[in-house]
């Protein structure tokens, strides 16, 4: 098989040479696809996601969200900003079908999971660039801070055909902002409950080819728990530069730290347990057009996480370091006026250190792993009302071999407005470092795991009503299976990691946003999730921490004298918290505001309130979620 994915993989490398050279004889034959998928970018008005939102992250070409065969939510900018959010996490609570597990207030670990899934199975990335690290395989969003994002997408079913390893049930693309026009400053203050208090500021110019935007950030709070108190800050740069009238040059860096305290559970807390945080970026992304609607784009990157977890009262103190470098390059092809080619080469390199008490490694020294793929996929319009889009990616890891993963998904026009939508596609997890190398007392790595695998569908219905409100329904099954767990084998309390575990998702999803009038908005959204355990005696258990059923809904309004206002409701289902269902969370609702006045035209004034209701809830078993509490705070630009 492996044999089998070098020809594969070599194959697509060589398709990528032969179509830089090809797209010339090609061009005058793709004005119709450009048309199709080079549209430019739109502004949302109050917050709705219109129907002729371009996104990037399902196809990795620019297109319109209603010429899409898969799932696909969007939250632009304005929704960010009405929202007054602390961190990505925040933002991404109101998404269809995602379920974002937090450990508490500021500062606290914050994690993504769609459709049923683990927080190991999406793929989460920043414009491109994947921050997933690679010890455990997750992305803290509680690190990204807001004031940095343009919008967010989420692309629900597995992402592997485009993404390889850890897009097996989703990706979540963070698209920063570019920068502006204008020479613009932005200032931002907030203050509230526990001593919470947020600063911001942002410069950005463009002079000539020369395009710049700088931003900065600083957080700290004293927490909702015992040694929970948060300190950090974040500073990160975006530079770009018009070569010629068809190349530009875009370098993105940055670098945070956060310093907290980490109370543990309420079983098993951690009164004196501090943790120390440090990121590191850098990506640097050139993009060419060779003919007409023939890009090449070229992108460089690295990520240096540093985490460093102290607490006297036990010997648990650990370090760890995880660095990823990697090369990212595509380049599209059309074929005639009903046909878009993409072929891609993606290179990455995981090296991952952790030591514990007296510097003794706790994955057996310095671990490094080197991924190679390929990846091939074809746009065709069979018809005017048909368009399907096969495709296929080789994924080589120098630990577990290679894995293929296939999908094709379609969009069928029925009339103007109205479309049905389906895909069908694998996915696969890779092991984590933690779960191949990890050896201390209580738990032992196995490096014979193989990839988790998933085999998914889906299919649904799309109706536009007007230019700004959109439905959406969708039916979604995924069969898991080599899914891994830590268990304990012989008995005697020693815990090691498994391929045991098989699963089944299905359910529902739903997705309304309505531009009632120019002053009203809304949006509504409702998942129905039957996630079944199918593996040996736990056969027909539901898994744990997926809620049955979770609903979302919100009301905006706006007015030309600048005065905003919303209101967001949220309901989550009962969880149990063990695999044989004895144990269990209560199901919540929580309830937001959030109210804005534009004052001197460059001046607005915010408030906002955060569970309102003071409900007492926790989203992970021992972990109190905070109460209510406000915050009010005053923006300015320049």
């Amino acid at each position: 098989m492996i044999t089998k994915a070098i020809q594969t993989a070599a194959t697509i490398m060589n398709f990528m040479l032969v179509a830089g050279i090809a797209t010339n004889n090609l061009a005058a034959e793709s004005n119709a696809a450009q048309q199709a998928v080079a549209q430019p970018l739109p502004v949302a008005t109050q917050a709705v996601v219109e129907a002729d939102t371009i996104v990037i992250s399902a196809t990795r070409i620019p297109q319109s969200i209603r010429d899409l065969g898969v799932s696909v939510s969007v939250v632009p900018r304005e929704r960010i900003e009405e929202m007054q959010a602390q961190n990505v996490g925040d933002v991404l609570k109101e998404v269809t079908d995602a379920r974002v597990n937090s450990y508490g207030s500021m500062g606290a670990e914050s994690e993504i999971t769609l459709r049923g899934s683990t927080k190991q199975q999406v793929l989460v990335m920043v414009d491109g660039r994947p921050v997933n690290v690679a010890s455990v395989g997750t992305a803290d969003l509680s690190l990204y801070p807001i004031d940095q994002i343009e919008r967010i997408e989420v692309i629900r079913g597995p992402g592997s055909v485009l993404y390889g390893a850890g897009a097996m049930a989703g990706v979540v693309n963070i698209i920063t902002r570019d920068p502006p026009e204008k020479l613009t400053t932005d200032l931002a203050a907030s203050y509230g409950t526990k001593n919470t208090r947020i600063l911001r500021l942002d410069n950005g110019a463009r002079i000539g080819d020369f395009g710049y935007l700088i931003m900065a950030s600083q957080n700290a709070s004293d927490g909702w728990r015992e040694n929970s108190a948060c300190d950090g800050y974040n500073i990160a740069g975006k530079l770009d530069y018009d070569l010629t009238q068809d190349s530009r040059l875009v370098l993105n860096s940055g670098f945070s730290r956060q310093n907290k305290g980490v109370p543990g559970s309420t079983s098993w807390p951690s009164p004196n347990a501090k943790q120390y945080d440090e990121q590191y970026w850098f990506d640097l992304t050139h993009k060419y057009e060779l003919a007409t609607n023939s890009y090449f784009t070229g992108k460089a990157f690295l990520n240096q996480n540093w985490q460093n977890y102290k607490n006297p009262d036990s010997f648990t103190d650990e370090i760890s370091r995880n660095q990823k470098t990697g090369l990212d390059l595509q380049q599209t092809l059309p074929l005639g006026e009903r046909q878009l080619l993409l072929g891609g080469i993606y290179l990455e390199n995981d090296y991952v250190n952790i030591r514990g008490a007296n510097d003794a490694s706790l994955i057996g020294g310095n671990r490094d792993l080197f991924t190679g793929a390929g990846f091939l996929q074809d746009e065709v319009a069979l018809m005017d009302a048909l368009v399907v889009t096969p495709g296929l990616r080789c994924d080589i890891q120098s630990k577990w071999g290679a894995e293929l993963s296939p999908k094709i998904s379609g969009l069928y026009k029925i009339i103007e407005g109205t479309s049905l939508k389906a895909s069908i596609g694998r996915g696969f997890r890779a092991p984590t470092v933690d779960e191949l190398y990890w050896r201390d007392d209580y738990s032992v790595g196995n490096p014979d795991l193989k990839p988790e695998e998933s085999f998914s569908y889906d299919a649904g219905i799309q109706q536009q009503f007007g230019a700004k409100s959109l439905l959406e329904v969708s039916l979604f099954q995924s069969h898991m299976k080599n899914l891994i767990a830590w268990y304990d084998v012989d008995g005697k309390g020693i815990y090691t990691a498994e391929n045991i575990n098989d699963a089944r998702l299905q359910g529902l999803e739903t997705e309304l946003s309505v531009q009632f009038t120019k002053e009203f908005s809304g949006a509504l959204n409702y998942t129905l999730l039957d996630a079944c355990d199918t593996s040996g005696k736990y056969d027909g258990d539901t898994l744990t921490y997926r809620p049955k059923n979770k609903v979302g809904g919100r009301l905006g309004y706006q007015t030309k004298w600048g005065l905003k206002l919303n209101v967001n409701a949220d309901y989550t289902d009962t969880v149990y918290t063990d695999r044989a269902n004895t144990t269990a969370l209560g199901g919540f609702m929580t309830l937001g505001a959030y109210a804005a006045q534009t004052v001197f035209k460059r001046v607005e004034i915010f408030a906002r309130g955060d569970n309102i209701l003071n409900k007492q809830y926790q989203m992970v078993a021992g972990y109190p979620m905070p109460g209510a509490s406000v915050m009010g705070g005053v923006k300015a630009k320049f």
